[in-house]
């Protein structure tokens, strides 16, 4: 009976590790959208993209509290005094100060948003890196996006790579077949058998190398997608080509793209930051204003009375302040600078704006490239496809020789590798100009 027990408790063991084992070598399979909605969720440029906004909606908390909430410090002090001073008057000395003394301050200042005081430009500035970093968000999901779609595109491809491929060594195999037998009869020559032969064993290479391609560009689809773990990843679907979607008039989707990508954005507010910055440089002119108050709890004892009956007494103290930094020279080299920083950054959103220009002209122009590619190789497909139809049922009756049949598969092969190379293109740069217009 116990070793009745023991056996049943090995199996349900080895049966446990073995659903284990399967689980973790389970393939996911991701359609396009499902695969973007993780992508979302797990990639790592955009998390930490998130992580940095939420980190400026903190700071913008903290600079609105440093501005509008008063600054207060609460010191205690507690003094002994081992010799004290003495004071020498007409031959007889006095000590001045007690033994012991005890003080708790409680000091409290707000700036007055007047003048040289630059509260609400702070503010200012906080909103305009909050804001930044929205836009850095929306620039890694905009990315992220593209990249996951051109990685998926390219694991579709490569999977019509490896088909053809298997295909076209499925016909050499066939051919050789046909012409092994044939020399076997000694209807074909030692020739002809040794050209089919070593056509097939040419095309298996490929094979494993196109395979080879197909397992790294999932792995890369995975890294795209913000997978960490061990598990295999795999898409669905089939490379097709859709030329449907509409963006609009050509110079209409340029000029968006100039005038109002995300990098655009981003500029500008940092141009926004930099006259805020300006303005407080050009403050520094002036007087900065300031209310205080102190209030202050404090004892004096000697030794001959215990701490818990110390006597304490309440000093409370308030006023106005005035800071005023008179080194007017130097501020305004501050003032120089920051209206120079200005001037940069305009320059550099003209010259971002020319390069988004040119960018979005090369990548249209791209797509109508590889459209009129498709459209070209769709039909050299059909034509190849029909001619290796004709020339493998040609060779079976003897009609033409070995050499039509494998240049027929050849060229199927490759107006088929063509037109699926030339989908991808479309797809990748249709994929970029979905980055820069920003569709998420």
């Amino acid at each position: 009976m116990k070793k009745l027990k023991i056996l049943i408790i090995g199996l349900v063991l080895f049966s446990s590790g073995i659903i284990n084992a399967q689980d973790s070598n389970t393939v996911r399979v991701y359609t396009l959208d499902d695969a973007i909605y993780t992508a979302k969720s797990n990639n790592t440029s955009l998390v930490n993209a998130r992580f940095d906004r939420l980190k400026a909606e903190k700071k913008v908390s903290e600079v609105y509290s440093e501005s509008l909430v008063p600054t207060m410090t609460l010191t205690s002090q507690y003094n002994r005094a081992f010799k004290k001073q003495v004071f020498d008057i007409f031959g007889q000395r006095f000590s001045i100060g007690t033994d012991n003394s005890f003080v708790n301050s409680l000091q409290v200042s707000e700036p007055i948003p007047v003048l040289g005081t630059p509260v609400f430009q702070a503010i200012r500035i906080a909103d305009y890196y909050t804001g930044l970093q929205n836009e850095n968000v929306n620039s890694a999901e905009a990315k992220v996006t593209a990249d996951v779609k051109k990685a998926y595109y390219n694991v579709l491809f490569l999977k019509e790579v490896v088909n053809v491929r298997k295909l076209n060594l499925n016909n050499a195999v066939e051919n050789y077949d046909v012409v092994e037998r044939r020399y076997r009869n000694g209807t074909s020559t030692e020739f002809d058998y040794l050209r089919a032969k070593v056509t097939m064993e040419n095309l298996k290479p490929p094979v494993v190398e196109s395979e080879n391609n197909l397992t790294i560009t999932k792995k890369v689809l995975k890294n795209a997608i913000g997978l960490k773990d061990s598990k295999d990843v795999d898409v669905t679907g089939s490379l097709t080509f859709d030329s449907t979607e509409y963006y609009g008039s050509i110079d209409a989707v340029i000029t968006k793209i100039a005038e109002n990508n995300v990098s655009v954005r981003q500029l500008r507010i940092n141009q926004d930051i930099n006259k805020q910055l300006l303005s407080i440089d050009k403050a520094n002119y002036l007087p900065k204003l300031y209310l205080f108050g102190q209030y202050n709890l404090q004892a004096a004892e000697d030794d001959g009375r215990s701490f818990g009956n110390y006597r304490y007494f309440n000093v409370i103290n308030a006023g106005v302040g005035l800071n005023w930094d008179l080194n007017f020279f130097r501020n305004s080299y501050k003032v120089k600078q920051s209206e120079i920083e200005i001037k940069k950054t305009d320059e550099t959103i003209s010259d971002v704006k020319q390069k988004l220009r040119l960018l979005a002209q090369s990548i249209i122009l791209k797509m109508g490239e590889a459209k009129n590619k498709v459209v070209a190789t769709y039909g050299t497909v059909k034509m190849a496809e029909r001619g290796y139809e004709l020339a493998a049922l040609s060779f079976k009756n003897g009609v033409v020789n070995q050499i039509d049949v494998l240049d027929a598969g050849s060229q199927l092969s490759n107006s088929k590798l063509g037109y699926y190379q030339a989908i991808v293109e479309y797809l990748n740069a249709k994929a970029e100009l979905e980055e820069l217009l920003e569709k998420k």
